[in-house]
């Protein structure tokens, strides 16, 4: 792997962290009093646009890193804060949609290696 393909690929992990504080931070969005899971289908989106780039520089387990980096946002914000405040809440009414957005969120990712659509990565 070249230095542009790890700078590229670290570049891809950062934005994996800043999709999963997004998703933390929009999960429990409510549209006319019904929490509809939009984050969790725009994190699912993104998070498969993260790993399709980052196939295209490995093929090694490093494809993962974006997703990972997602699914660290996503744990840190599930454990209380200073104040004892949680941001996602896997209990009572917030369970849906904290479930919807691990469940859609990684899932998509992992339905698009599974089926074997990602790219292979470029041998310069």
């Amino acid at each position: 792997m070249r230095p542009q393909d790890r700078a590229l690929l670290g570049l891809l992990v950062v934005d994996g962290f800043v999709v999963g504080v997004m998703s933390v931070a929009f999960a429990y969005l409510r549209f006319g009093g019904v929490a509809i899971p939009v984050a969790a289908v725009l994190a699912g989106v993104v998070n498969c646009v993260l790993l399709w780039l980052a196939a295209g520089y490995t093929d090694g387990p490093a494809r993962w890193f974006p997703l990972l980096a997602w699914l660290l946002a996503l744990v840190i914000g599930a454990m209380p804060g200073p104040g004892g405040d949680v941001e996602i809440l896997p209990e009572g009414p917030m369970l849906l949609p904290s479930l919807s957005l691990l469940v859609i969120g990684a899932g998509l990712p992992g339905i698009l290696a599974w089926t074997g659509r990602l790219p292979a990565a470029d041998d310069d």
